[in-house]
């Protein structure tokens, strides 16, 4: 087991959790090298957060990756799609490990930014900075108006379309204007259902960010009216993935519902990996045989191999279908009651789904 293993005791991970989390890291590192350019760093930082959405904190469902009832993940900093993708390789989404051999290779499903109707799982094509945290007010905005429609009266968490959507956005994300007025418009609107993870690690691919991005960005987001919280992982002058106080972060934002929260991550770049950890050369290009061999060492690799996944690892994580089985069963329960009591918006639903206009609509245009 890794002696710097995230502290996840009240999320509940065990060494196959730990292992899982370190294998992504070294999918991350691999699939870089392989190909010879990318993104590596925040894809190993960030490692422990995507993994703890995947497996812990999203609604969702391996085995139908459309499902009504799903919550929604934008990967704002679709430069890092190892991020997303490794997880949906982990999580049975349809990748394989061949897929993220084949990474940023011309009509592989692993292309160098996510692609929606591409890549299954993937629910925004990412990559332009900001657009995507942007794309996801718009989502949460959708939300909300599809349960105005047909289930207006519910409280609030008891409709089978209340779901959340979750970004997580880089400090580039955050330096673009769309992303202002689009948040903006989220706290105006009081979006409780957007929750944004901030990945901070004070990294842009031409250095730190103090060269560029200085202001208070959490201050900002408080302004804008959102529900604000820090998680530092940087605390106390030691590096520690405190995973249990970042599971909390979100369960709190979950519990507000009248305001989009924020959750500023104080990540370093590349963590773990020797040589390279808080550097930004790790942000935009492959990291070395060197520090590759420093970092499978460090974590229990086999310094020797590639794309090393120990089948009791993916056998773990793609037990996802399995433990959603029981909120896809619950949720279905939820919707049929709400389609026998409300058949008419029951066929409104079908229509909107099917993407049809209302019967005799031509008849109401002007002659």
């Amino acid at each position: 087991m890794n002696a710097k293993a995230p502290l996840a005791q009240t999320v509940g991970w065990t060494d196959l959790d730990v292992r899982a989390v370190d294998t992504v890291r070294i999918l991350a590192a691999d699939a870089v090298e392989k190909v010879g350019n990318g993104h590596p760093g925040t894809a190993i930082s960030l490692a422990p957060v995507a993994y703890l959405l995947y497996q812990n904190v999203l609604r969702h469902d391996p085995t139908d990756p459309h499902w009504l009832g799903r919550d929604r993940f934008v990967l704002s900093a679709g430069h890092s799609a190892l991020t997303q993708y490794i997880q949906l390789y982990l999580g049975g989404f349809g990748l394989e490990l061949d897929d993220l051999k084949a990474l940023r290779t011309w009509g592989s499903k692993t292309p160098g930014h996510p692609e929606y109707k591409h890549t299954e799982g993937v629910e925004i094509t990412t990559g332009p900075l900001g657009q995507g945290l942007a794309s996801a007010v718009g989502f949460a905005m959708a939300q909300r108006r599809e349960r105005s429609l047909l289930d207006p009266d519910a409280a609030p968490g008891t409709s089978p379309f209340d779901h959340h959507t979750f970004v997580i956005c880089s400090d580039g994300d955050l330096q673009e204007g769309v992303t202002s007025e689009a948040s903006s418009v989220a706290g105006t609107q009081e979006l409780g259902d957007l929750i944004v993870l901030w990945d901070d690690n004070h990294i842009s691919i031409e250095g730190d960010t103090e060269i560029a991005f200085t202001e208070d960005v959490l201050a900002r987001y408080e302004a804008y009216g959102w529900h604000v919280q820090f998680v530092d992982w940087t605390a106390g002058g030691e590096y520690r993935e405190d995973v249990d106080a970042l599971n909390a972060a979100i369960e709190a934002a979950k519990a507000v519902t009248d305001k989009p929260s924020f959750i500023g991550i104080r990540t370093l770049i590349a963590w773990p990996t020797p040589t390279k950890t808080n550097e930004h050369s790790a942000h935009g290009s492959k990291l070395g045989t060197a520090a590759i061999t420093g970092l499978k060492e460090l974590l229990g690799f086999d310094p020797d191999q590639t794309f090393e996944v120990g089948p009791d690892v993916l056998a773990h994580t793609r037990s996802l279908a399995s433990r959603a089985a029981a909120d896809r069963l619950a949720w279905q329960e939820k919707f049929d009651a709400w389609r026998a009591a409300n058949p008419d918006k029951g066929e409104l639903l079908d229509r909107l789904v099917a993407h049809e206009l209302p019967e005799g609509w031509e008849a109401t245009l002007p002659v």
